[in-house]
């Protein structure tokens, strides 16, 4: 069994979590350093709670309880300050690939530089220098190179100054790249995806979607087309990738203008193919910031990280007004057709957790922690190891594993791959390659009896495959089922397979073979994620709620995300960290068994912080909010208990909150000072006004952390209705790097640019819309409202539930089941001649 200090830190806590004894039924005092609110302002009394609850014991941490050294790093990873960067152009367009277990990073050539310059990293935070991989008159200004293996040559792809594509050709990923092809045309941002099925094809950038061709082989494209559902904002489209993970095919993609703060990043998903996607619109944007620490947010790649079971999502960020960029990475999360990003962060948080074996063998490499069975062989390439020989781990695993294996050669007449669930002679599993047959053979022995299966290996273009050059397998266990990848695309599923636990390692059949790096990891499907701290800070702050501390149930919802279920007595325990003494607010989504009510105390390092209360509709979503949980920087257990019903949690998101402040802007004189703005506003008769007929802008006001206030605000159109208040309201943006007040930039482009809650009336309705770089009606009611008329609007935002009064009356009154939690107040106005006046938030 493998363990390591966070192994022991678990087990500490599942004994102090489920140690004391009950002596009073009151709740504990909550440690807040404001009021404590609930999404839907409801709280059990304390009567209440003794009648109805089971007796469960308190949650204790006694003083002192040990935390873990951990190593961190802190975004920006990479910057024009770092050695050989380009000046005043950074790290543009980043893309890391992975190869025999080490990183290799490639980003855009400044413009008017020659040549292409590469990085290697082990863990994907250190960065070395390799220099430059190709200095090619034809890469002068080369944009968003990206590098693919295939049958022992490296392929890269990339449009020096925009101008086509070409194809480079090595043996090597660091030097040596050559230009193999003429200009083969087509738009910027070439990236390659080669599916399970062994065929390739190309994405690049295109107005109004992603463009799409078929491969025919690494330097021939055709057929193109555009992915009609991929798009931003029906506008310029680029930086696309496609990966697959556990049955779907995700696309991640950017677009605006390079230069504004609103660049941003977003997704498609299928679980058909890689050429038709559908647009996550409630989702996206994936990634974004439009202001603060990081900003301009963009063009990314997608990398299985050390640990062989997270992914890291690695993506370019702005410095300034120039294309001076920085590399920034945080951990994506695939969850059934979802994705979630564990950021943006810019505070110190865990770097990518290592596997629990790491070895890249070098002809002479220690062997300490390996037993050898058979003697080494007499290759000059990695590990040798002579016919008939195995090499078997010291180190076991009990129960679900993910392990990679990587063959660097193999004799034409010989067999070799990989040794897995080894135990003795009579129990474990072979997957190796005959290159002869062009076969992968998987061989399962139980107590002496021996199973075959043979499949194809996975081939591209009608050829065969290479062995004596590097291809790879990699294996994962979950409970008693086995999948096979070769080089990370899915081969086969071995089912209800007797084979338990034991060892990794290679073997060899008939001749000598030759390996390179071997990793084997204590967790499959992307579960290793509960042992990491999750950053909470200004922004980001997502914790999928399956990565609790604690071995509870796992079930899959109808949107196709894992969640756990919960119920009276369960605790869900997660590692935070923070960077800095303050408070924080937390979000806890969930989804209803039965119509009930749940009650979820929740506690810090053991103290109890404060309670939420979730009324539950059977498979309906709920969230509760509890805001003001003071937290120290460094290391917490963040815990919920359920006292009361049963649910299924989906996930949790904790950011740094900000008491809501007191505002009154009266328009008399300016705009006092807003925080954003767009359009082209006037200050007419003491009033704020766009004066047009078909006026579009927004003004914000406020912090991005602000979470419940009342707004209120006279609001006059003078043309057809379509105007009023922006509550909740994050990342507004604009086409370019135009951020300041008074922005003249076209704000009709930008109309819809903000992630928030829009309260607008209109000549028939009051409407809540709720925004994220589009919109969608969430709420209505009937009503008539007229050009020329003054008109009292009141918004009141608590928790989940918003409240809208027009000259006292009320409206609407909505619960959201996936509320915005935090943002700022303003104003807007879509197509319409508007005044606004006297704006107010308590």
């Amino acid at each position: 069994m493998v363990i390591h200090m966070k192994r022991i830190l678990i087990l500490l806590l599942a004994l102090l979590l489920s140690a004391g004894t009950l002596t009073s039924c009151n709740p504990s005092e909550p440690t807040l350093s404001g009021e404590m609110e609930t999404a839907f302002s409801t709280e059990a009394s304390a009567e209440s709670f003794a009648e109805e609850t089971t007796i469960i014991p308190p949650i204790e941490w006694p003083e002192g309880a040990p935390m873990e050294s951990i190593t961190t790093y802190q975004n920006p990873i990479l910057t024009y300050q770092t050695d050989q960067a380009w000046p005043g152009y950074g790290f543009g367009d980043p893309f890391v690939m992975r190869y025999n277990g080490i990183y290799y990073l490639y980003v855009s050539t400044k413009d008017g530089s020659v040549g292409i310059k590469c990085w290697s990293s082990s863990d994907l935070v250190n960065w070395h220098y390799e220099g430059f991989c190709t200095n090619d008159p034809l890469t002068r200004g080369a944009y968003a190179p990206e590098v693919y293996y295939y049958n022992g040559y490296f392929y890269m792809y990339t449009s020096p100054a925009g101008n086509g594509h070409y194809v480079l050709r090595s043996d090597s990923p660091t030097k040596g790249f050559e230009v193999i092809t003429d200009n083969v045309g087509m738009s910027i941002d070439g990236s390659v995806f080669m599916d399970n099925d062994g065929k390739w094809y190309f994405y690049t950038a295109g107005h109004g979607a992603m463009q799409v061709y078929h491969m025919t082989s690494p330097t021939q494209m055709k057929n193109g087309r555009p992915i009609t559902s991929v798009s931003v904002n029906n506008g310029w489209t680029e930086g696309g990738m496609v990966v697959f993970h556990d049955g779907y095919y995700y696309i991640t993609y950017t677009g605006n203008h390079v230069l504004s703060p609103s660049y941003r990043i977003l997704y498609g998903v299928s679980d058909t193919s890689p050429l038709h996607f559908e647009h996550m619109k409630e989702e996206n944007p994936l990634l974004i910031s439009t202001s603060g620490e990081v900003l301009g947010i963009g063009h990314s790649s997608t990398v299985k990280g050390p640990d062989l079971d997270s992914y890291y999502i690695v993506y370019h960020a702005l410095l300034d007004t120039t294309p001076n960029r920085t590399m920034n990475i945080d951990r994506i999360v695939f969850n059934g057709k979802h994705i979630e990003i564990m950021g943006p962060t810019t505070v110190p948080q865990q770097a990518p957790d290592l596997p629990d074996i790491y070895h890249r063998f070098e002809p002479g490499s220690s062997l300490k922690g390996w037993s050898l069975i058979g003697s080494l062989g007499s290759g000059r390439v990695g590990l040798s190891l002579a016919a008939e020989s195995m090499l078997i781990s010291k180190t076991h695993f009990a129960g679900d594993f993910t392990a990679e294996y990587n063959v660097t050669s193999i004799a034409d007449d010989g067999r070799a791959g990989a040794l897995f669930a080894y135990t003795d002679a009579e129990n474990f599993g072979a997957c190796y390659f005959s290159p002869a047959e062009q076969k992968v053979i998987i061989e399962i022995t139980v107590a002496g009896n021996t199973t075959r299966t043979e499949v194809d290996t996975v081939h591209s273009f009608g050829e065969d495959t290479r062995f004596d050059c590097l291809q790879s397998i990699q294996i994962e266990r979950s409970g008693r089922d086995y999948t096979f990848y070769m080089n990370d695309r899915l081969l086969y599923t071995l089912e209800n397979s007797d084979l338990s636990g034991g060892a990794i390692g290679y073997m060899t059949k008939d001749n000598e073979a030759s390996f390179g790096f071997i990793g084997g990891t204590e967790a499959v499907g992307g579960c290793g994620g509960k042992n990491l701290f999750k950053a909470v800070s200004t922004q980001g702050g997502y914790i999928p709620a399956y990565e609790c501390l604690d071995a509870l149930p796992t079930i899959t919802l109808k949107n196709g995300q894992r969640a756990v279920f919960a119920s009276v007595g369960d605790i869900l325990s997660y590692r935070v960290l923070t960077a800095a003494d303050d408070e924080y607010d937390l979000s806890i989504l969930c989804h209803g068994i039965e119509t009930t009510t749940a009650i979820v105390d929740v506690y810090v390092n053991g103290q109890q912080v404060g309670s939420c209360s979730l009324p539950t509709k059977r498979s309906e979503a709920v969230t509760a909010i509890l805001r003001g949980i003071h937290l120290t920087a460094g290391q917490h257990i963040l815990s919920l208990r359920v006292t009361e019903g049963s649910f299924h949690a989906e996930s949790l998101t904790m950011r740094k909150g900000s008491a809501t402040m007191p505002l009154s802007v009266t328009f008399d004189t300016d705009a006092e000072n807003p925080c954003y703005g767009d359009g082209t506003w006037e200050i007419i008769d003491g009033a704020l006004t766009l004066s047009s007929s078909n006026s579009y802008g927004k003004v914000l006001y406020g912090s991005p952390n602000w979470g419940d206030y009342e707004v209120e605000v006279t609001v006059t159109p003078k043309t057809s209705p379509n105007c009023g208040l922006l509550v909740r309201a994050t990342n507004p943006g604009a086409p370019t790097f135009m951020n300041t007040w008074p922005s003249r930039e076209d704000a009709a482009i930008a109309t819809d640019w903000v992630i928030g809650y829009f309260v607008g009336l209109t000549e028939n309705s009051v409407s809540i819309g709720k925004q994220s770089y589009s919109y969608r009606e969430i709420a209505q009611a009937d009503g008539e409202f007229k050009a020329g008329t003054a008109y009292k609007l009141k918004v009141i935002c608590e928790g989940a539930r918003i409240q809208v009064y027009v000259d006292g009356e009320l409206y609407v009154d909505y619960i959201d089941p996936e509320p915005y939690m935090q943002g700022m107040i303003g104003v807007r106005a879509c197509g319409c001649a508007a005044v606004f006046d006297d704006l107010t938030v308590s």
